[in-house]
């Protein structure tokens, strides 16, 4: 078995530095090249360049779209529960009016009146008389 060889240089700063001298022919010596699966080749790096770009703005996009459907859905329940709550009020209002109505068919009665004018104003009913008035001629 071979050792491979070691040097030790001076850095920049003046650490020491070790460096293996062995190469990739010694450590591939020996051994047989053959094409196919079994041979080692690095694969080229893929260059994805601004492919980076279309999925950025996918993501923005996509997140866009879920705020804005969260958004909607809770509009949708905020006005969903204004129109329960306004047609709770309409329905109220519309008893409220009908009451009114009658209240006010009520106090407006010609027998409610008759009532009063006799109870509380000492009205008279007076029978019907027929009253003959002169008719005067002009010359």
């Amino acid at each position: 078995s071979k050792k491979s060889s070691t040097s030790v240089k001076k850095g920049a700063r003046g650490a020491t530095v070790s460096k293996n001298r062995s190469t990739q022919s010694q450590k591939t010596m020996g051994k047989r090249r053959t094409s196919g699966s079994s041979a080692r080749r690095m694969a080229p790096k893929p260059q994805y360049g601004m492919l980076w770009l279309p999925v950025f703005i996918f993501f923005l996009m996509l997140s866009g779209l879920t705020v804005f459907y969260v958004w909607e859905r809770i509009k949708l329940r905020e006005i969903s529960r204004e129109i329960i709550d306004l047609n709770k009020t309409r329905k109220l209002l519309v008893e409220e009016n009908e009451r009114l109505r009658a209240q006010a068919e009520e106090l407006t009665s010609y027998r409610r009146i008759y009532t009063l004018a006799k109870q509380q104003f000492g009205f008279v009913e007076l029978k019907p008389k027929i009253i003959y008035m002169p008719v005067q001629q002009k010359d």
